[in-house]
């Protein structure tokens, strides 16, 4: 595999020539009959060789109250980089060591693609993250930086491929799609990355077979399985909803042609995104006309509109989510930043033209600032986020990491409560 990459920045930082290459062995293993409520420890390597010591703690049998993290899009690509993310993984260890484990929607590096760096993913997972994996184990997806077609993803994780297995046209990587209960939440771990690999409406972006056909079904029929479960939460690396610069992506209206019905039809409490690199407080957003659902929203915090860091003028709140979807941006583990766009900007870059919509300037969701409903802005800092599931809501508490020395700054508290019980939707 190429090591180096073929990037002037990665030649430098890793200090080798363009194109070096390396062979690598992947290998996986899978823990089976692990006892309940049980901290176990493991290593990889061989004898003088050994990889230090990690940690985990399997489930209780009856789980009550936990927490566990969301970080994402570190694209590591010099050592700025590596050095922020792993500040942001010490602060998140020391200040939530009770952590079961930790969700990154992906964006692990920054050159997939062609020019694919395996020296990246390396300062991923022995520099940058070292701190997390040792602490609990990683719930990942893709992201669109992570592209490459030596297929790095799937070397380095190990998740159920039973979704890939399910369908005719396969996704880029395995194990991209899948899911899990913890306690009493339903996790829909998934991936949107591969809506072109199936026929799909290349002229108005309205469907995708992948989509439409192969994602909204799984979703229906994990919630199927699982309708006991009190809250429901997705987990992808692209945006439904954002307020930087992917908002006037191309893809972004697609997405939401196809998903929203999913999100309504399975009762999504939570959709926790990556990839817009600010940190944005979305909805509950009524799936049916992109409206905020302003009435589930209380106890919000007014405070002075600050610039790039909070264009809103709100924080913290308590979000219910009977009747939609609460979309969730933690900015970003890393260097790499993007600013919230003001409400005259949205406003200009509207449309409803579809000969304009997919230009990489224009979007189609009218109001779009009004779905901002709490903090919006960029902190500055690497990011992290300590979601713990209670009997009576999620609290979210996001932070920054301040120093090398795990030292942080509480930035925003919510509640997600659901007063609502589930319903199982039809299969189609």
């Amino acid at each position: 595999m190429r090591y180096a990459g073929i990037c002037s920045y990665i030649i430098k930082a890793s200090g080798l020539s363009a194109g070096t290459k390396y062979k690598y062995i992947s290998h996986k293993a899978l823990a089976e009959n692990l006892t309940p409520g049980t901290a176990y420890s493991w290593r990889v390597g061989y004898e003088g060789h050994w990889s230090p010591i990690g940690h985990f703690r399997t489930e209780d049998a009856s789980q009550g109250e936990f927490s566990f993290l969301i970080m994402s899009d570190s694209h590591i690509m010099n050592e700025t980089y590596v050095k922020e993310a792993r500040r942001c993984a010490l602060a998140a260890v020391k200040t939530v060591p009770e952590a079961r484990f930790c969700c990154f929607p992906g964006d692990f590096v920054e050159d997939g693609t062609i020019a694919n760096s395996e020296w990246e993913w390396e300062r991923w997972f022995e520099e940058a993250m070292e701190p997390v994996i040792k602490a609990m184990p990683i719930v990942p997806t893709d992201g669109n930086h992570d592209d490459s077609p030596n297929i790095n993803y799937t070397y380095h994780f190990n998740t159920n491929n039973d979704f890939n297995i399910s369908i005719t046209n396969k996704p880029q990587f395995e194990g991209i799609t899948y899911s899990f209960v913890y306690g009493d939440a339903l996790f829909l771990v998934f991936s949107m990355q591969d809506f072109w690999r199936e026929s799909y409406d290349q002229l108005n972006r309205t469907w995708s077979t992948y989509l439409d056909d192969h994602v909204s079904y799984w979703f229906r029929q994990q919630t199927a399985v699982h309708p006991m479960t009190k809250y429901r939460i997705s987990l992808a690396h692209f945006n439904l909803f954002s307020g930087s610069d992917h908002s006037i992506d191309e893809e972004p209206p697609l997405f939401r042609n196809c998903m929203l019905p999913t999100m309504k039809a399975c009762e999504i409490d939570v959709a926790l995104q990556g990839h817009d690199h600010t940190y944005e407080v979305i909805g509950p957003v009524n799936p049916d006309d992109c409206t905020p659902i302003l009435d589930a929203i209380s106890d919000r915090e007014e405070v002075p509109v600050d610039g790039n860091k909070n264009r809103t003028g709100y924080k913290n709140g308590t979000y219910r989510t009977d009747d939609g979807t609460f979309y969730f941006i933690g900015a970003t583990c890393g260097h790499k930043r993007y600013y919230p766009h003001s409400r005259e900007r949205m406003e200009a870059d509207y449309t409803e033209d579809p000969a304009l919509l997919f230009d990489g300037k224009h979007h189609n969701v009218k109001n779009y600032f009004d779905l901002f409903t709490g903090m919006f802005g960029q902190p500055e800092a690497p990011c992290f986020t300590k979601i713990t599931v209670k009997d009576d809501c999620l609290e979210f508490n996001s932070y920054t990491a301040d120093d090398d020395q795990g030292n942080v700054t509480l930035i925003n508290t919510m509640r997600i409560v659901r007063t609502k019980e589930h319903t199982v939707p039809a299969l189609q």
